[in-house]
């Protein structure tokens, strides 16, 4: 990494307190073609102001946990050991990309941010990450369908408004 940079720090996570938005959507297993690949980029900060990953979950910038559980959580211990983390220091429980995308929705949706302010996850950017109109309705039918659980009546609005433009272009 260099005198310059290190590791950010990964807190101690669990199925529902977890790695998610870029980091996430920049890890994938192997035989996974979604996501955003800038490799080692949200896992490298200045090594004189280093920082810690923000996690999803219970306390953290949103918690999908209430509609989701930890589905599409996973120990990606084995591809951050050695070179992110000390052999040894896992699990470290990160989601999925489909459930990277539905928390950071959720960071948009609540409060009824996305009416005031851009989202963070556009269309656009969501078809740069999902490959396949199979992969949007994915998305949709199994992470973003389900976040109506948890929302106010305001925001659930909002919510089911943007929906229908969710869609493979």
């Amino acid at each position: 990494m260099g005198d310059h940079n290190r590791a950010v720090r990964i807190p101690v996570t669990t199925p529902t307190r977890y790695v998610s938005y870029l980091a996430a959507l920049n890890l994938r297993l192997s035989g996974e073609d979604t996501g955003d690949w800038h490799d080692d980029v949200p896992f490298i900060t200045a090594a004189d102001n280093p920082r810690t990953l923000t996690l999803a979950g219970p306390g953290g910038w949103s918690d999908t946990t209430p509609s989701l559980g930890s589905k599409g959580v996973r120990d990606m211990t084995h591809l951050l050991e050695g070179e992110y983390i000390p052999d040894g220091c896992g699990p470290v429980w990160v989601a999925n990309h489909y459930r990277a995308i539905a928390d950071y929705v959720l960071v948009d949706t609540q409060g009824c941010w996305c009416a005031r302010y851009p989202r963070h996850v556009p269309v656009l950017n969501i078809n740069q990450w999902l490959n396949t109109a199979e992969q949007i309705a994915h998305l949709v039918d199994e992470y973003l369908k389900p976040l109506r659980n948890q929302l106010s009546p305001e925001e659930k609005a909002l919510h089911e408004a943007w929906l229908p433009t969710v869609v493979f272009d």
